[in-house]
């Protein structure tokens, strides 16, 4: 066997790590919504323009928008319309 002065790869056993799970930061599962935002309310997109909350799930709003359609976005992404 020949050698190349580096030394051996640690076998796969002894180089598996146990960590805690981290939570991802695009996971938003669970993450909490703004309070100053309410199903009915008139909110405005930048990309979308304005519309109307249809339904709120943390900070997840669907929202109809009056030349976009139905969508999905983030409340980060909205202001008071």
């Amino acid at each position: 066997m020949m050698t190349t002065g580096k030394p051996a790869a640690a076998s796969s056993a002894a180089s598996v790590r146990s960590y805690a799970p981290v939570a991802s930061a695009t996971m938003s599962v669970g993450a909490k919504g703004r309070s100053d935002l309410a199903v009915g309310m008139r909110v405005f997109h930048e990309k979308f323009g304005y519309g109307e909350i249809a339904d709120i799930e943390g900070n997840k709003l669907e929202v109809a928008f009056e030349s976009a359609g139905t969508k999905r976005v983030l409340d980060s992404f909205v202001t008071h319309g």
